[in-house]
Formats: structure tokens, sequence, C-alpha cells
């Protein structure tokens, strides 16, 4: 007779192995690069400004084009992943944005190609569109990224595993700062997008060759022998019949299996869930598409010289770095729900307070510093959170349009914040208004934290009821 294992209870009987650290190490390269990747618009910002003679915010358009690519991406690709597997998918993206990238340096050629049959074709308009179609591809890694991980992580460490992975997109658009500030101002802006290019190209190699198809993703595909090999390299003590019967107990196949993948996000008792999440990371992502692409020039505005204030605004990133790792331990700790509350209310205080900080490099960046902590640390954290709401075949479906959903509605802020610096506005406002979504994302989190308690409590309801008759 056949045995029947389930998947998700030998993972979460083993240590942590070399094997779950390697597909978690592969996860944060990807997102490290992705982080160079889509902050690069931002750290160029400045010396595209002055090298095109732009008037002040004119890059809004630009910046809310790539926004809504990231979003639209996130949007198609997730539910792709779900149907192709999340393997082929990534690595498949990851090319993507690497060929956009290299394009992207090619705007003033293309300009001058296009504009005798398109008039509108100005750098602007181009780079407007390419960076849309670059967001494409952006949109989807991260969301990748925590399914990954989320589906090879052990329950008791899958906050802390997928939060150390995100803190690779918080370091490598830190990085992207770093690297800018070097070689923009000797080699052009052109310089920053040939080098993300070059590193993301090879990355998708390495991904091809290294990166397993999710175990869980593997399961539900009734895929055995790949679900063997992948438990074996987990722990090479496990045997198993090549007539063994891998299962996720816990993930009964749903009435709804056979509908439209986004529909589902609603159905099965879903709908207060993801509403709720959805609105807990538009909130957070108001805030942080904002600081993400503004703050690099919002920093110039301040009084810094354009070298420090690309540093001064990568702070940010560092500062995420350091809230993603502590937040994730802190969620395995404590619960989801009660580290984001306050780490919305944190994010809400020092968002407000970096316009009091002054044009002082030490207490901006310190301000920017703590204020990264929370804002980035949040949503990588809010993502940990996401994935452990859907069953595995929605898993990349319900992260992705969680994002994509928070995205488009974030164009919102970029575009205001660009209104505003044209309009002069002082940087105390700019920075105070965009503070007041986080404190409703601590309001949405907590309201979230209730509506999962009564559906898991009437999930478990029935199985209880199966037992007792039992």
């Amino acid at each position: 007779m056949a045995r029947t294992v389930d998947v998700a209870e030998i993972i979460d009987s083993q240590k942590v192995s070399f094997y779950q650290c390697l597909i978690a190490l592969l996860a944060w390269l990807t997102l490290f690069l992705d982080g160079v990747d889509n902050q690069s618009i931002a750290y160029v910002a400045p010396a595209l400004t002055n090298d095109w003679s732009l008037a002040r915010g004119a890059l809004r358009t630009v910046f809310s084009f790539g926004v809504l690519g990231v979003a639209i991406g996130a949007l198609v690709i997730g539910p792709l992943a779900d149907r192709f597997g999340r393997k082929l998918v990534t690595v498949f993206t990851v090319i993507y944005v690497a060929l956009f990238s290299l394009i992207v340096t090619q705007v003033p050629e293309i300009s001058a190609l296009l504009s005798p049959a398109f008039p509108a074709a100005g750098n602007l308009n181009v780079l407007m569109v390419l960076r849309f179609l670059t967001g494409l591809g952006l949109g989807a890694v991260v969301p990748l990224g925590v399914v990954i991980v989320n589906e090879f992580a052990p329950k008791r460490r899958r906050a802390a595993m997928v939060t150390l992975m995100g803190c690779g997109y918080a370091m490598g658009s830190a990085s992207g700062g770093v690297l800018a500030s070097q070689i923009v101002p000797v080699f052009g802006w052109q310089a920053q997008f040939y080098t993300a290019a070059v590193l993301t190209l090879a990355m998708a190699v390495v991904l091809w060759a290294f990166l397993p198809e999710s175990i869980r993703h593997l399961t539900v595909q009734g895929r055995t022998e790949g679900v063997i090999a992948i438990l074996r390299k987990i722990n090479p003590a496990l045997t198993f019949d090549r007539d063994t019967h891998f299962v996720l107990r816990q993930e009964a196949r749903e009435q709804s299996a056979d509908r439209f993948r986004p529909a589902r996000l609603f159905l099965e008792g879903r709908t207060q869930i993801t509403i709720l999440i959805w609105l807990c990371l538009f909130m957070n992502t108001l805030a942080l598409n904002y600081l993400n692409n503004w703050l690099p020039t919002l920093t110039t505005e301040a009084g810094l010289p354009e070298a420090q204030a690309l540093r001064a605004a990568a702070f940010l990133q560092f500062g995420g770095m350091l809230g993603v790792i502590t937040l994730g331990f802190l969620a395995d700790r404590f619960g989801f729900y009660r580290v984001l509350a306050g780490s919305f209310a944190g994010g809400g205080v020092f968002i407000a307070l970096i316009g009091w900080a002054g044009g002082s490099f030490g207490p901006l960046s310190s301000t920017i510093f703590v204020a990264g902590f929370f804002n980035i640390g949040t949503q990588i954290t809010l993502a940990a959170l996401a994935a452990t709401l859907y069953p595995t075949d929605l898993r990349s479906t319900g992260v992705s349009w969680a994002h994509g959903v928070a995205r488009v509605g974030s164009i919102i802020s970029v575009m205001f914040a660009g209104t505003m610096l044209a309009l002069h506005w002082p940087l105390q406002t700019m920075y105070l208004l965009v503070s007041i979504p986080m404190f409703f994302g601590s309001l949405w989190v907590t309201l979230l934290s209730s509506a999962r308690a009564r559906a898991t409590g009437a999930a478990a309801e029935p199985g209880t009821a199966r037992r007792a008759m039992a």
C-alpha cells in the first residue's frame, strides 16, 4: 500500500538545512539586483534633470509610469507563476528586466530615431514608456521571491527567513545609491543601468542552474520524483518509495480550484482578508514609493551637495535592511499583527520628522534611516504575512495581486510629490502628508488580525467536528 506523506509536516520537522539557506540566498541575490534596477532611475534623477535641462518635478510622469508598470507586472505575472511554476517565471522575468535596463541607456538614440515620424518622442516620453515596460518585470520579482522562500521554510522560521531574504531588496536599493554616487558623476547616468543590466543577466544564469522549483508547487502538481529529490537535498537521511503519495493536508482541494485565480481571492471566505491585506500594503506603499522615487531629489532640495544627497537618501535602504531583519525575528516571536501595528505607527512618526531634520547630513540621514527601518521593514513583513494567507495553488497570485493593487494606488503619492515640488511646497508639509497613511495602516492591520482569527476559527470548526465524530 502506498505511503502518504505530508510535505509541509516534513519541512516543519526538519532543521533548516544548507540547501534551504542556498535557496534563500538565491532569492536574496535576485531581490538585491531588483533593488538596484528599481531604484536606479531615482538615483540618476538629479543627473538626468541637469543633463536634459528639465523643470523641477518633471520626472513625475516617468516615476508614475514606472510604478504603474510594476503594478501591472505583479498582477499579470503572479498567476503565471501559480500555473507554470515559480522557477521558470522567475528566470524569464529576470532576463526581461536586464534587457530593458540595457535599452534604457539608449533613450537619446531612440528619441532621435523616432522624432521625425513621432514629434512627441522626446527623451522624457521615451524614458517614460521604457520605465513602464521595465516595471512589468520589476513588479513580479519581490512577490516571487517571497513565495519561493515561504514554501521552503519551516513554519517556526518562516517569517525570519522570508524577511531576511527580503532585506536583499533594501540592500540592493541602498547599494544602488552608493554606486550612483561613485559612477554617475564620472561616467554619466547610463553607467548605472549598464552595470545593473550586466549583473542581472548573470543572475538569470545562476537561477537557471541552481534554483529548484517550489516543493509545494511540485506537490500540488503531483510530480513525485521532484519532491523526493528536493527532500533528499534538505535531509539526505530521508528515504521514500517511488509510489509514495505526497500531499499538503492543510490545503485540501477547494471547490473554487478550477475558477479564475484572481477571482478565487474573494472566494472560500477570503473576501475580507484579501481587502484588508490590500489596504495594509496600499497604505505602506503610498509612503514607500513616495520616498523611493523622490528622496534623492528632496535631499538635494534640502541643501546637500548631489553626491552627499544620494548617500543620505541611501540611508532609507540601510535602515530598511535592519528593519526587515528585526521585524522578521520579532514576528516569529510575537506574531505578525502586533509587530506590524507598531511598525506602521513608528513609520508614520519618523517619516513626518524627516521634514524637520534640516539640511545637515547627520540629523537628516539618521532620521531617514529610522524611517526606512519602519517603512521598508513593514513592507517586507507584510509580504511575508500575505504569503501565509493563501493556499499553495493561489499563493503567488495572492501575494502578487496584493502588491500590484497597492502599487496602482500608490501612483497618487508619486504624482502628488512631483506636483508639490513644482509648486514649491515646504518640505515639512510634504513629509507630514505622506506620513498619514502609515497611521491608517496600523488600523487596517489590527482589523486584519481580527478577520483572520474569525476565518481560521470558522475553518477549524468543521474539521474539529469530523474528528469528534470519528
